[in-house]
């Protein structure tokens, strides 16, 4: 019988997201930080009737596929599960992921392309999000360990460019100089609570997610910051909730620029710090530029971008020969879609904020007998039967789909099935380093 801190043999033989899987005398044994052929001695760590886990005890048989990762802190940090394995073989592992998801769940023989590869695969992080914790004079800000919420300090991350450094040493300075009390999560006590910000096209904006009024002058932040940074914003975020999520509803202005302006693709944006844009600006633009290949608009009369944030994708397809809609619920982000609008000349655009589970039947319902083109770009928990059920009753002749996860849009491709098939399916690697994907699949009407 396998128990805790037992020391077995393991060869791996499967992965499972970036765990490993292999089998040792009847029990199914899970174990990160390894690749597929490796053995190792493992430490078992937990066990409940056949199933168990472990850590890596003694590497023995070495793949060639193995890289030394490019972070000190890689098999504590919960972010880079995957720096240890070659980049090419990365975007096999996640293409393999994406394959058995739409085979199993989603019950498709389609053929997944190669995944394609992302332009930088460090420092491509357009956004970084940390907990600060600690004590008054000892601040740690970093990222949680994988499975907890125990910190690992750190003064950077790989993933992002230097300005994370040298936003978190000027954070954690000033902390320590003016006797900011971290959050302390066991009795939801503390001043501050996360760093939140986003550096794009030069511009930066910083936002103190603050446990309840902020009751320090950040002035003096600011002026840490000027010496670094030509273009930023400095916000307060305030968040007395007690939960994991990590900005509040109420965001204040202190000094600085108040939004990023930029514009990709042709498209004019303004982003604040809650607005929604994806992490990896390279992957993006190649994703919305193949969207806008693929997406035959020629007999289009009414354009539906579902969970459109605030409508880059949306703006880049919009014309004045039909009607656009693009749905989103966060008010904000319809806030800035309005914005986005206006700075692009598009009166044929409507931005609606809402439900899209409630809003596409009330747009296929007034738009009845019209030719429809329909995109969706869900949340991970990808869509719904109502809303499928409506997609159908809609019968655009194709829809896109991109996804952040694959197991999601199978489950979504399998409710489609009987009216539409995959035409195209590829994986993109917004995330490299990480056992995340995007994927877009286009979905055209069988004939029948």
């Amino acid at each position: 019988m396998l128990k805790v801190n037992d020391v077995v043999l393991y060869q791996a033989e499967s992965y499972s997201n970036s765990e490993t899987v292999g089998t040792v005398d009847g029990y199914t044994i899970f174990v990160s930080g390894l690749i597929v052929g490796e053995v190792a001695r493992v430490r078992v760590t937990y066990v409940k009737k056949n199933i168990a886990y472990a850590s890596v005890a003694e590497l023995i048989t070495i793949s060639p596929s193995r890289v030394s990762p490019m972070c000190a802190h890689f098999g504590k940090c919960g972010g880079c599960v995957l720096a240890h394995l070659r980049y090419s073989e990365q975007l096999i592992f996640k293409r393999n992921k994406v394959a058995n998801n739409i085979k199993k769940l989603g019950k498709s023989d389609a053929v997944v392309l190669p995944c394609m590869p992302s332009p930088a695969v460090i420092g491509y992080r357009n956004k970084l999000s940390l907990p600060v914790r600690g004590r008054r004079g000892a601040v740690r800000i970093g990222m949680f360990e994988r499975n907890s919420h125990k910190i690992v300090a750190t003064d950077g991350c790989a993933l992002v460019g230097d300005w994370a450094r040298i936003l978190i040493e000027e954070f954690t300075e000033y902390c320590n100089q003016n006797g900011v009390i971290p959050y302390d999560e066991r009795n939801f006590s503390g001043e501050a609570r996360h760093l939140s910000a986003r550096f794009v096209d030069g511009q930066l904006l910083i936002t103190v997610v603050s446990n309840g009024e902020f009751p320090h002058d950040l002035q003096s932040f600011a002026r840490r910051l000027s010496k670094h940074f030509d273009k930023f914003g400095l916000f307060v975020n305030i968040n007395t909730a007690h939960n994991n999520v990590i900005l509040g509803k109420e965001t204040r202005h202190i000094c600085g620029i108040e939004f990023i302006e930029g514009e990709h693709l042709g498209v004019k944006f303004r982003l604040r710090p809650n607005s929604f844009f994806q992490v990896n600006d390279g992957v993006k633009n190649m994703i919305y530029s193949k969207v806008r290949e693929l997406t035959d608009l020629s007999q289009t009369e009414v354009l539906v971008d579902c969970f459109s944030g605030i409508g880059i994708l949306t703006n880049i397809l919009a014309s004045e020969r039909f009607d656009s809609y693009a749905i989103e619920i966060e008010p904000s982000a319809v806030k800035d879609a309005n914005e986005m609008a206006l700075l692009n000349g598009s009166p044929s655009l409507t931005n609606v904020c809402g439900d899209v589970t409630e809003e596409l039947p009330k747009i296929v319902s007034a738009n009845r007998g019209k030719r429809f083109t329909v995109v969706v770009d869900p949340p991970r928990k990808g869509l719904n039967e109502s809303i499928c059920n409506t997609l159908k009753e809609a019968a655009p002749d194709n829809i896109v789909y991109i996804s952040c996860d694959s197991a999601t849009l199978a489950r979504d491709i399998s409710m489609l099935s009987d009216t539409y098939c995959i035409t195209y399916i590829q994986p993109w690697d917004m995330f490299p380093q990480t056992d995340q994907v995007e994927t877009l699949v286009l979905l055209s009407k069988k004939v029948r």
